[in-house]
């Protein structure tokens, strides 16, 4: 197998003879393989993928001979791609590439949403740029939207760039579970309704009529045209909370909001979009409890693992105003 430029791929950076490709920091490189067995899987591995990674790009049926490959400069250095096909019970490696990825850049955060199917899921990876190669797992949306519930849909992240929001308990009552912030305390009043408080020393009514969590699955159900009555979504929010036979709180401290404990917008051009970056509660159970967590498709924002997010915080990458970027479903590998 072979390297080299076909089409209009950009030859920047690009030295045919000694098969050498310059990219900056930060930056991309498209770069084509021949030579490989028809019908083959091809990736490109490399030596040190702290360095920078490579992920197929679509066939184009005009240059069936050729895989189409985009290579990511993930911080500065030297490394080369291993050329690997893989047919029908073996592997075949055969040529090599050197990668020279050179200057500096401030932090980012690349995400590519399509890499591998992980079952039935679809998982990615975010990748740091700036830093010293790290990267971490992450789920976005499924690539092709869906029918949900409670009048939402599963949806691709959309490929493109945003900047990372503050760091918040997010909240919204187009999820009932939602409504309450993460780590928000639990209390039962006077009259025997469940209260949250929702900011310090501001109580907030949960449960009961004109509760706020049970206004949200009453609208959460119409959505759904499931008619509920309110009778019936008072007992069905009140036993959420309260257990039916102790009478008592089932937590005084509220982890079940479904965007976890902590959540990042992708804000675009300065203004909010309805896409995060956040974890689930069930992974953050999960992870508390010292297992390893499998990661689910969202609705549209991007899954973290309690514990990668954590490496990320503590690291200082994953914060206000860092660049994000969310790469097409289409780039697929590495593996």
């Amino acid at each position: 197998m072979r390297f080299g430029k076909y089409a209009n791929l950009s030859t920047h950076g690009w030295t045919e003879k000694t098969a050498t490709q310059v990219i900056a920091v930060g930056q991309n490189a498209h770069i084509g393989v021949w030579g490989a067995p028809e019908g083959a899987d091809v990736r490109l591995k490399p030596a040190d993928p702290s360095i920078c990674v490579a992920h197929e790009e679509p066939f184009n049926k005009h240059y069936a001979q050729w895989h189409h490959f985009l290579i990511t400069a993930l911080r500065d250095g030297e490394t080369t791609l291993t050329a690997i096909a893989t047919t029908t019970g073996s592997n075949i490696v055969d040529g090599t590439l050197t990668v020279k990825v050179v200057g500096r850049t401030g932090v980012k955060l690349v995400f590519f949403p399509g890499e591998r199917m992980a079952g039935t899921q679809i998982h990615g990876t975010i990748y740091v740029i700036g830093g010293h190669g790290e990267n971490i797992r992450a789920a976005g949306g499924p690539p092709r939207n869906a029918p949900g519930d409670g009048g939402h849909t599963f949806e691709p992240t959309p490929a493109g760039n945003y900047v990372l929001g503050p760091r918040v308990h997010v909240t919204t009552s187009s999820w009932p579970s939602s409504v309450i912030p993460w780590g928000a305390a639990l209390k039962i009043n006077g009259d025997g309704e469940v209260e949250f408080e929702a900011s310090p020393g501001k109580w907030h009514l949960a449960t009961g009529p004109r509760g706020e969590v049970t206004q949200a699955q009453l609208a959460f159900d119409r959505r759904d045209h499931k008619n509920p009555t309110l009778a019936a979504e008072v007992k069905l929010v009140r036993d959420f909370f309260i257990d039916p036979v102790t009478k008592k709180l089932v937590a005084t401290t509220y982890e079940q909001n479904d965007f976890g404990r902590w959540g990042w917008n992708l804000m675009k051009n300065g203004h909010k979009t309805p896409f995060w970056v956040h974890t689930t509660p069930e992974d953050e159970q999960t992870s508390k409890a010292g297992h390893a967590c499998f990661l689910v498709n969202s609705h549209g924002c991007i899954h973290l693992d309690p514990a990668e997010r954590k490496r990320l915080m503590d690291a200082g990458y994953l914060k206000e105003g860092v660049p994000f970027e969310v790469r097409p479903y289409s780039e697929t590998g590495p593996p």
